[in-house]
């Protein structure tokens, strides 16, 4: 087979890999599209970024969603409706989970909730927080900016060690739909690439007129 056919076959197949791992998180969550998708590491501080809920507080979003999923695949998710009262507030009277699913199953309502450049200040650091959120990791898990929190460099108020890493993904229901790449899309780059490479390959080939 050509060498450069084999190297566009392969440039598909890297593509497919790279959305095969971007949608280790659902693209939408009941209903809601994505806004921001981060991963939090052991070894390293302060990786949440700013504003993880994009414009949803300014487009006055009612309803929310989180996804979390760890690198032992420790996976999670919850969604609450009647927030667009509470933006950038916190000690709120807590709201109900719409949805649960794994490890947040069972939480209690979320009681703070802010959309701001990240900060050590309270309540502003607190960019989601439950009134009760036990798991494996963590015996209060918050997203808060505060890190290393418990010197475990979480953004989630880690308790214990040896979590890894772990991918943030979050939703609301005023966020625009992001196409992905799809495989006509990856196989048109592949291709283009075996096109490219054909062409210098001609052109090395090609005697010099000089």
């Amino acid at each position: 087979m050509n060498k450069f056919l084999v190297r566009g076959c392969l440039a598909v197949i890297v593509g497919l890999t790279l959305i095969s791992s971007a949608s280790a998180a659902p693209v939408t969550l009941e209903g809601m599209n994505q806004i921001l998708q981060w991963t939090d590491t052991e070894s390293v501080s302060d990786e949440m970024p700013g504003f993880i809920w994009g414009t949803s507080d300014g487009d006055g979003a009612d309803r929310i969603g989180i996804h979390v999923l760890f690198a032992n695949g420790l996976e999670g998710s919850s969604t609450y409706s009647g927030v667009a009262g509470v933006w950038n507030s916190g000690g709120f009277a807590a709201i109900s989970a719409d949805t649960q699913t794994g490890f947040m199953t069972g939480w209690q309502g979320i009681h703070f909730l802010f959309n701001n450049a990240p900060t050590d200040t309270y309540p502003a650091a607190l960019a989601l927080a439950w009134t009760d959120s036990p798991m494996a990791f963590s015996n209060n898990f918050d997203l808060d900016y505060n890190d290393p929190y418990n010197g475990l460099n979480s953004n989630f108020r880690a308790s214990a060690a040896g979590w890894g890493s772990a991918v943030f993904t979050t939703y609301s229901s005023t966020a625009s739909a992001v196409p992905e790449p799809t495989l006509l899309a990856l196989l048109g780059i592949g291709l283009g690439m075996v096109g490219l490479a054909g062409s210098k390959r001609r052109r090395e080939k090609t005697p010099s007129s000089r």
